[in-house]
């Protein structure tokens, strides 16, 4: 089996400044494939959606999953 990577990603709200945190699933551990993707966005606090690329994130976790 091919092993795959979580990329939990958090992003400041741009409305409200608090946190977003969102997953995504890859066969790579590297930055610049996920980096390069469009993101939805929506705030759980103050419930704006926006859109914004990942490489915005403020920070960037990487986890290889089972």
């Amino acid at each position: 089996m091919t092993a795959r990577f979580v990329h939990t990603l958090v992003f400041a709200c741009p409305d409200c400044d608090l946190p977003i945190a969102i997953s995504r699933v890859s066969k790579e551990n590297n930055l610049e494939n996920i980096n390069a993707e469009v993101l939805r966005l929506k705030c759980s606090y103050c419930e704006k959606a926006s859109s914004v690329r990942a490489v915005y994130a403020k920070r960037h976790y990487v986890e290889e999953w089972p």
